[in-house]
């Protein structure tokens, strides 16, 4: 049983190795569509799957079931299982405010998730093994950008799901003025990966040997300007928190003053970013920017009653030819009274209000039905745009709880991490700490934990981190 025990742990070593690889770079080409929702189920869905069964295979032939009981965080992680279990049932049976199979499917995918984290840390096993993954990591950090750039330039396809036509598994071309996504289907799923590398990479740049620096900057620099092309700002900023954090835990605080010399400069640079950025402060926060007040004389009695109403047709294009973004100075023509004239304050206008006036207080209104179970998975339909707000409303304070939990126990060991002597594992686990800090900045204003790419990649990358620190000497 021994044996049978080794070979399947390097199985499945070799197994989850592939999936730090492929989960970034296989675009999303649905396998298969589930009715009622336009979120397919993919093969990395089956590998993941897999890895699922092999791992359950490799607890029961070593003997590590006992202990995998007795350990607070798995405690932890099946305590959020169990609630969201309790919540669904809620949700199904008592609140009726689910469809049953699609609330089964947010939940199981929340459960699929979550169990790389257990699985990475107990596969990775040796400091080797170690430094093949981040050796991986490094190289799909840099497929990832090569593919974006290609995008950019050289017309290369573009797979997206920002809506149900696209998630079709279209193959479609970025348009003038359209924001890059790679492999991630979605620009922001994309900038949440970059911030999540970039916050990494500037922690395992002061740990690596002279050799490796530049390799180790040169990434990072080309991620950063992926990043910029994607025009996120709350990954821009969350990045920036990040190498802050990171800094600040590696104890580089010297070099703080020229990452603030590099901020000035790319608010400064023009770019699609900086004029979101710049949106965001004087058409969200300051209330300017020229408002569109319409061509009737009852469009403009609404204009100044803030009513919206269609002044002009709203444009339609097919998903052959739709634009993923449009630059700024265009004049928008789908607009209403009251809102901005630029194409670029209008994205970001609409953007917020989408936010503020239906997806939080819908959430608000999920939480205050049922504050201790929320009312259920996928109640708050396909998007919140804050995690936090969406888990008091879909699984309640006790949902809520529960997960922040595990995020708090885990921070804690990677935490006791520092202790280590082995400088790259110590500042690897400054790095996932800082990391962690700058997805849950991300978690603010988009449901990152939900995004499959990243949230798989999020718990794979602390297990790992988890894994190491158990590495002997």
């Amino acid at each position: 049983m021994l044996r049978v025990s080794t070979i399947v742990q390097k199985t499945l070593f070799y197994l989850t190795l592939f999936l730090f690889a492929f989960i970034p770079l296989y675009p999303k080409f649905p396998l298969f569509n589930v009715q009622g929702t336009f979120v397919a189920v993919r093969i990395e869905d089956l590998f993941i799957g897999l890895a699922v069964i092999l791992w359950g295979v490799y607890i029961f032939l070593s003997g590590q079931i006992k202990g995998f009981f007795k350990d607070k965080l798995n405690l932890a992680i099946l305590l959020f299982f169990f609630i969201g279990a309790v919540s669904l049932f809620s949700a199904v049976f008592l609140t009726h405010t689910v469809v049953p199979h699609i609330g089964f499917l947010h939940f199981f995918r929340r459960i699929e998730f979550i169990l790389l984290l257990p699985i990475v840390a107990s596969i990775v096993r040796t400091k080797r093994q170690f430094i093949l993954t981040l050796v991986t990591l490094g190289l799909t950090i840099l497929i990832v950008n090569g593919y974006a750039l290609g995008q950019q330039y050289l017309d290369w396809p573009v797979i997206s799901t920002t809506n149900s036509e696209f998630s079709k598994g279209l193959i479609l071309r970025l348009t003038p003025g359209a924001r890059v996504n790679s492999t991630f289907a979605g620009h922001y799923d994309l900038a949440v990966f970059l911030a999540m590398a970039i916050t990494i990479l500037t922690a395992i740049f002061f740990a690596v040997k002279k050799k490796y620096k530049i390799p180790v900057f040169l990434l990072g620099i080309i991620s950063l300007v992926v990043l910029i092309m994607t025009a996120a700002r709350l990954s821009f900023v969350a990045a920036f928190v990040g190498i802050i954090a990171a800094l600040i835990l590696t104890r580089k605080t010297k070099y703080l003053l020229l990452i603030l010399a590099v901020i000035i400069f790319i608010l400064v640079y023009p770019s699609q970013l900086r004029d979101r950025l710049m949106s965001t402060v004087t058409v969200n926060l300051l209330q300017q920017g020229q408002r569109y007040e319409g061509k009737t004389d009852d469009q403009k009695v609404r204009s100044k009653l803030n009513i919206p109403t269609l002044a002009v047709q709203t444009s339609s294009e097919s998903a052959l030819t739709s634009q993923f973004a449009t630059s700024s100075g265009q004049t928008a023509t789908d607009i209403t009274p009251g809102e901005p004239v630029d194409t670029t304050q209008l994205g970001v206008y609409r953007s917020f209000q989408i936010r503020l006036q239906i997806e939080w207080p819908r959430a608000a209104r999920a939480f205050i039905k049922n504050p201790f179970l929320g009312t259920g998975y996928s109640s708050l339909d396909i998007a919140t745009d804050n995690d936090f707000l969406r888990s008091l409303g879909e699984s309640g304070i006790l949902g809520t709880a529960a997960f922040v939990l595990i995020l708090v126990e885990t921070a804690k060991r990677i935490f006791a991490a520092f202790k280590s002597k082995d400088k790259l594992i110590r500042y690897f686990s400054a790095g996932v700490l800082a990391m962690m800090v700058a997805f849950v900045v991300n978690g603010l204003f988009i449901d990152v934990f939900e995004a499959s790419k990243v949230a798989s990649l999020f718990w794979m990358v602390l297990g790992l981190s988890l894994a190491v620190s158990k590495i002997k000497e």
